[in-house]
């Protein structure tokens, strides 16, 4: 009886057996199978990888296309830590693509995100044999890390700065100033009364100007007016003048002729006859002479100052014979 349940329990034993190395084998094919679905990527990064662990997700605008497989210091740089990403072959992964390290909230647990790739990019050529290198790009927590050491470094500078504007000394030279503005302001607060007279004098010392410029307008135009009407006067008068002599002398012309034609017939004794009209005749050519030389010292007068019409500024030159 004992034989006889040895046998069935290693009976039992060898079918488990084999069922679990079936089982092995068919997922050790699988296993195989999803290998070949994979290809593997480099990631050189120079921040601290804390958080991140082999086994953490890779992910390409937020979905799930790998896992990172090991982690560890390279070799050839130990400013960097170097990465290998197994990645699905499926994945679209550009040369304008790069990878950064980002935090799941606030637990402080890692993932490798590949970020960029533009449509139009070429896709990051991957051969069996080589393992390609993916760019990397600084994380959130490096960019602000950077961006608040150099304002750290900036407000530590202003405040160097601030520390030097406002020393003793400056402050000193600060208060010294607003006290000389105050006396100033005082000073000048008591000279309101003389700039307010100074301005109203000034006011009225500009509309008597004005006021003057307007007179002497006026009178520069009665001046204009007057000389004008003189002109015309004085042309009329010529004209007049002239007229009346060229009449005389037509006149005295004829006579000549007439007397002439009397002589020649022996009509009148010349001598007793041309007494009177010789002296008549030299005594009109004399106010003719008299009357031309006024006629011409009146116009230089009034050519070299027109003003004498009005204002009788200039002493006129005596005529001949006074």
């Amino acid at each position: 009886m004992e034989s006889r349940v040895n046998y069935t329990a290693i009976g039992v034993f060898i079918i488990l057996f084999s069922i679990a190395l079936v089982a092995f084998a068919f997922w050790l094919g699988k296993y195989n199978q999803d290998e070949r679905q994979y290809r593997r990527y480099k990631v050189y990064i120079t921040e601290s990888v804390s958080g991140l662990a082999p086994e953490a997700a890779v992910k390409f605008h937020g979905v799930d296309v790998g896992k990172v497989e090991s982690i560890l210091i390279n070799p050839r740089n130990s400013e960097e830590v170097e990465l290998i990403l197994k990645i699905k072959k499926e994945t679209p992964i550009k040369t304008d693509s790069n990878a950064l390290l980002k935090f799941y909230g606030i637990t402080g647990l890692a993932f490798i995100e590949i970020a960029g790739g533009s449509r139009t990019a070429p896709l990051l050529s991957n051969d069996d044999d080589t393992i390609t290198t993916i760019p990397s790009s600084p994380s959130l927590i490096q960019r602000l890390d950077e961006s608040l050491s150099n304002v750290a470094a900036k407000l530590s500078n202003t405040l160097n700065r601030a520390d030097r504007l406002f020393s003793d000394q400056n402050v000193e030279n600060v208060a010294q100033s607003l006290e000389h503005l105050r006396s100033l302001t005082a000073q000048i607060d008591s000279y309101q009364g003389e700039i307010k007279t100074l301005l109203e004098r000034s006011i009225a010392l500009e509309n008597n100007a004005s006021e003057s410029l307007y007179a002497m307008k006026e009178a520069a135009g009665s001046v204009k007016t007057a000389s004008g009407n003189f002109n015309t006067l004085v042309q009329t008068k010529m004209a007049t003048t002239l007229q009346s002599l060229e009449a005389t002398s037509k006149e005295s012309h004829t006579l000549i002729k007439k007397l002439e034609t009397s002589v020649d017939r022996g009509d009148y004794d010349m001598r007793t006859i041309a007494a009177p009209a010789t002296s008549e005749l030299s005594t009109l050519l004399e106010q003719t002479r008299t009357l031309t030389t006024e006629m011409e010292m009146t116009l230089r007068s009034l050519r070299e100052s027109p003003s004498d019409l009005l204002f009788k500024e200039s002493t006129p030159k005596p005529g001949p014979g006074e």
